[in-house]
């Protein structure tokens, strides 16, 4: 008889955010019934996804599902986990894989950003955080990669917040995809914004949403809004918190996970 355990595989991070969005949810997939769930992450943080499948095997299981706990697929989960961490194939989402010298069966499920649950979560961001009455432009954020998933991602949101009617939403990418987030800042405000809502479509907080991204907003590291001024003009900038620690996201886990009970 097959022993199947639960992997949710993440980013990894030099911080201690990540580990603990992650930590967080396998908690909450616990709570709904699912009893073996373990936690891996590609890169910095510990255990790694290969160490914690080596932990797997040690506990019997000969078939892994990996929840990649990321808003979009990329190199991360394309090439990374199948070939670092399991020595599968580019793009295996099925395969076979050698750990400690045990065949298992290793399924690789999909990140979840085109989940309308996670619009749904952008959503109630920008009705907690805009002002009746005022001008309100809302930013979505992309980290940005060298492959087309996660613009997509970023984009698809973003139109469906136009189409619950939030008007024009702007994209804008930390790095590697265009427009940058500090490039479409200065065309919000030049249109007229009073106030921005600027939404990380990221898992947690990091490097990236402490102190890169918002000197490209015009706020104050570790912040959460500020003051942004332009050509004479003040703008209120709130910056939201990302999405990862939000419990309707293990709700998706939960549907990804029901095909295979």
């Amino acid at each position: 008889m097959t022993k199947t355990g639960i992997m949710i595989a993440g980013h990894g991070s030099t911080m201690a955010y990540n580990k603990g969005v992650l930590e967080m949810q396998a908690d909450l997939l616990r709570s709904k019934g699912f009893d073996d769930v373990y936690v891996g992450f590609n890169e910095f943080s510990i255990p790694s996804i290969r160490e914690t499948a080596e932990e797997m095997v040690g506990d019997g299981f000969d078939e892994i599902i990996v929840l990649p706990f990321f808003v979009a697929s990329g190199l991360h989960v394309t090439r990374d986990i199948p070939m670092k961490h399991f020595g599968l194939p580019r793009n295996c989402t099925d395969g076979m894989a050698d750990i400690d010298g045990k065949q298992v069966h290793v399924i690789m499920e999909q990140p979840f950003g085109e989940d309308p649950n996670l619009t749904d979560i952008l959503a109630e961001r920008i009705e907690e955080l805009r002002t009746p009455g005022k001008d309100t432009r809302v930013i979505v954020m992309g980290h940005g990669s060298r492959l087309d998933f996660n613009s997509s991602v970023v984009q698809l949101n973003a139109k469906r917040l136009e189409e619950r009617g939030y008007g024009k939403v702007y994209v804008g990418y930390n790095e590697f995809n265009e427009p940058k987030i500090e490039d479409v800042i200065p065309v919000m405000i030049d249109e007229g914004a009073e106030e921005i809502i600027a939404l990380p479509l990221f898992i947690s907080l990091g490097k990236h949403l402490t102190m890169d991204v918002p000197g490209k907003l015009g706020i104050e590291d570790f912040s959460d809004g500020g003051i942004v001024r332009r050509n004479g003009r003040e703008v209120e900038m709130k910056y939201a918190v990302p999405v990862g620690a939000d419990p309707r996201l293990c709700d998706v886990l939960v549907e990804k996970l029901r095909k295979y009970q």
